[in-house]
């Protein structure tokens, strides 16, 4: 509802319209192809089938938004007029309504009570294939990699403010874990975004933040230096062989433990910061890059040019 600028009122709000999951392409999609995937996975599963936690994420998609799911019952008090409103499935996984909920809700969080009025970073680091599967399956180990990642730029925070007389210093930072790539694929990388400066104390007790330059090359070299012994050590009592010809995916990888690692820049205005932050919560797939082709194949685009359509049959 918005506000009436001469009285301050609440405006009434539009009329409400129930969501139509059936309208969704990737409904369309999961719902003619489950049962098919279904028995393609037991198949190649010698019977075993798709893990429960799989199934329970694709059937609670297929109720997300429909009626006959459950619902809870809203009536206005003054006119008695009731409303419907269907249960949401609340999934992790890849719901775009839920997921794009989830993502707006922790955005505005992030900026409206965590964030500080001061300028973010954002760092990205990537892994190799075979790490990024061990990843995607060992939560345990993800979250020791993103301290390692964290350690390592904060550490550097640390030195830069040191190195300027503010004696001891803070800096901060939110860590997400993404586990999709733009074509879907399984690409577990992480974001952190992290606070461009450090906060010290000043003379009369108070805290004040100090803005640190841009990282150069050579700062980043020196961040990646400083964490790629932490991440293969964690990698090593994990019992990973970082040169195993072909990791647990099939794609073969000679690669150190630390493929890369990106900085780039966010900058302090609010409104970037919360976009921002959307991106890094997003869910792996929205509406909008999903179509039905003329022969009846769903195609997904892609984000960026340069990449030819993927389309599956129907």
């Amino acid at each position: 509802m918005a506000l009436a600028p001469e009285w301050g009122m609440a405006l009434p709000s539009g009329p409400y319209a129930r969501r139509d999951p059936a309208a969704s392409v990737l409904y369309q999609v999961v719902r003619d192809h489950y049962e098919t995937f279904r028995a393609e996975a037991t198949r190649l599963r010698d019977g075993e089938g798709l893990p429960r936690f799989v199934r329970d994420e694709f059937e609670a998609f297929l109720r997300c938004g429909w009626l006959a799911g459950g619902f809870a019952r809203f009536r206005c008090t003054r006119c008695r007029e009731e409303r419907l409103v269907a249960f949401s499935c609340k999934g992790r996984g890849f719901c775009p309504s839920c997921g794009g909920r989830r993502m707006a809700e922790r955005a505005a969080h992030l900026v409206d009570h965590v964030w500080p009025e001061v300028p973010v970073r954002q760092w990205v680091l990537s892994l190799p294939p075979r790490v990024r599967y061990l990843l995607a399956w060992r939560h345990d180990l993800c979250t020791a990699v993103a301290g390692v990642l964290f350690r390592a730029v904060h550490r550097h925070l640390r030195a830069w403010g040191r190195a300027r007389g503010l004696g001891d210093v803070r800096s901060g930072a939110v860590i997400v874990v993404q586990r999709f790539g733009g074509a879907l694929n399984l690409n577990v990388h992480l974001h952190a975004l992290v606070l461009e400066g450090v906060f010290a104390r000043a003379g009369d007790g108070r805290l004040r933040f100090h803005r640190a330059p841009a990282p150069t090359a050579a700062d980043v070299a020196d961040v990646l230096a400083a964490m790629a012994p932490g991440v293969r050590a964690r990698l090593a009592r994990a019992g990973v062989d970082e040169e195993a010809g072909a990791g647990a995916d099939g794609v073969g990888d000679a690669a150190p433990g630390l493929a890369g690692l990106a900085a780039a820049s966010a900058p302090g205005h609010r409104a970037r910061l919360e976009r921002l932050c959307r991106y890094v919560l997003r869910p792996p797939v929205t509406g909008d890059r999903l179509s039905v082709a003329g022969d009846g194949r769903a195609v997904l685009h892609y984000r960026r040019p340069g990449w030819r359509p993927i389309c599956a049959g129907r």
